[in-house]
């Protein structure tokens, strides 16, 4: 097997604030962060301005909310918070940010679900000039048949993965504002202060697997069951399309249904690609999760999900169920490894980011961006789901640790790289160009971006 590193120059350039900040011909290393010159977007008129992150009260949603305030804190963006009432018709509490707000950026659609007496957000924030940003987490297939209020014109949109914000252009808005981010960011509270081989070698955890199989409050045998669901022309197709996605780790995941010549109908009907598309991640996720869990679990590695025990056994391993994502965040700390399973094939995602934060050694899928970031062998464990280089890694950790060290410690050189880093987190801001971190070389995987795509909201 051929395994590349596809690091490449990392340019990031706006018009106006933002300045070119690293290359590598610039010299052996990398800045930290982006460096934003905050004097003309953080005051308006002598007076303060602030980008506000909203979030509901949530143990996820505190954690994205922390990694972008520390971002904003590094490159001197003024920033809040501001934690939402669970009961969308009553968030009062966003008037705080209609006078001061540079930007208002919020996950999926919790923004376009606000009211603020008898007025959807949207709409009050459009009258006020409030630009807003929805950074959506998931596949849009997923998120946006739940959406009601937004539009290509009073929202802003980011996504975690090329291919996401691909699909979105195609099949939702062709024409909007949209860019994404490397993943949600690392968390301080996996970061270690340092790496060293007898440091690495006294970490009490060997494999670190926190995959949890629900989707979308779904059961396991309802996903199993959902291509019924389908209208009859579309259960074969889309059944079909999920045994291919299962093994392709390299192309967008609506490419294997629309391939299939009787699955054209599918465009004809509102809605029904998305819906199609969601039951095929699903599915390929819940199997592939499953996948991983029957490997680890030869190994005393520790197990964590939350209905994982109801389908099988623990074997060799630990299994633990309802752990929080900050308890989570820590034990990486203390782990020689950590698996991570990405939902789209260009995404990067949070656990890789921490997993480097930590000095663990990332087992990570031999997916598109990963081969453009990573080794294998040299800073990370890639596997696939058609051979047996899942139990290879894992024997490879367990077996010959001083190697896995090595990997750790080469993983651990990337964390602070501005493209893994909080990469594209300038997309937040509502001037310049969308900022597209350098991640997967030169190729376009988006929808061309004209002028009106760049022009900030008015």
């Amino acid at each position: 097997m051929n395994w590349t590193l596809g690091i490449g120059s990392c340019v990031v350039s706006f018009e106006r604030e933002w300045i070119t900040l690293t290359d590598k011909s610039a010299g052996n290393g990398y800045r930290a962060l982006d460096t934003l010159n905050p004097a003309e977007p953080a005051r308006a008129g002598g007076h303060q301005k602030y980008l506000y992150f909203a979030r509901i009260e949530h143990p996820n949603e505190a954690i994205y909310a922390e990694n972008v305030l520390n971002y904003c804190s590094a490159v001197g963006i003024p920033a809040r918070q501001i934690v939402m009432k669970s009961d969308g018709a009553h968030r009062s509490e966003l008037e705080e940010c209609l006078s001061d707000a540079i930007t208002v950026v919020s996950t999926n659609w919790h923004l376009d679900h606000s009211c603020m007496g008898d007025r959807h957000f949207m709409d009050v924030a459009a009258d006020a000039a409030v630009p807003v940003v929805q950074w959506i987490l998931d596949h849009p297939s997923a998120r946006w048949p739940g959406f009601r209020r937004t539009t290509a014109n009073n929202s802003r949109f980011v996504f975690l993965s090329p291919y996401s914000e691909s699909y979105f252009r195609k099949y939702i808005f062709p024409v909007c504002r949209s860019a994404w981010t490397a993943g949600t960011g690392p968390n301080q509270k996996s970061r270690v202060a340092g790496l060293t081989r007898a440091s690495y070698l006294r970490r009490d955890t060997l494999c670190l697997v926190p995959l949890n199989l629900r989707r979308l409050d779904a059961t396991l045998e309802e996903i199993e069951r959902a291509p019924e669901s389908l209208p009859y022309y579309l259960q074969k197709p889309v059944r079909e399309a999920i045994e291919l996605a299962y093994y392709d780790l390299q192309a967008p995941i609506e490419r294997h249904l629309l391939s299939i010549g009787s699955a054209a109908r599918v465009l004809e009907e509102s809605g029904m690609l998305h819906r199609c598309i969601q039951i095929i991640e699903d599915v390929v996720q819940v199997r592939r999760r499953l996948m991983v869990f029957k490997v680890a679990r030869k190994f005393p590695a520790l197990l964590q999900s939350d209905v994982a025990s109801s389908y099988l056994d623990s074997g060799l391993a630990t299994l633990e169920e309802g752990v929080s994502i900050t308890e989570t965040l820590g034990r990486m700390r203390h782990a020689k490894s950590v698996i991570s399973l990405a939902h789209v094939n260009d995404e990067l995602h949070d656990r890789v980011l921490n997993g480097l934060n930590a000095g663990a050694v990332n087992i990570i899928e031999d997916n598109k961006i990963h081969r453009e970031i990573f080794s294998h062998g040299e800073n990370a464990l890639f596997f696939r789901y058609d051979d047996d280089s899942l139990r290879e890694a894992l024997d490879l950790v367990f077996s010959v640790p001083s190697r896995a060290f090595q990997i750790a410690e080469a993983g651990f050189a990337l964390r602070d790289d501005p493209r893994l880093r909080f990469g594209g987190f300038g997309n937040f801001l509502p001037y310049g160009k969308p900022q597209r971190p350098s991640l997967l070389g030169d190729e376009l995987v988006h929808s061309p971006v004209n002028e009106l795509d760049l022009a900030p909201l008015p």
